[in-house]
């Protein structure tokens, strides 16, 4: 892990006006990606019940949009 850190700010420093993009580019695929799979998860059998018990949710009627519920 430490070498993939290492390249990475050997990067950055290498490419000052780049690497801002990339990364943002980064971050907003695992958001996309998250989205995506809660998605298939609420349209899946027994997926509300997944959802509820990864967010360890104790009120599910205070979390309708999450649940697909509105």
């Amino acid at each position: 892990m430490s070498e993939e850190i290492d390249r990475w700010i050997v990067y950055m420093k290498e490419h000052p006006h780049m690497w801002k993009s990339k990364h943002s580019a980064f971050i907003n695929a695992q958001f996309s990606k998250h989205k995506e799979v809660l998605e298939k998860l609420k349209h899946s059998p027994e997926g509300r019940k997944k959802i509820i018990q990864i967010y360890s949710i104790k009120n599910p009627e205070g979390y309708k949009g999450l649940l697909g519920q509105n």
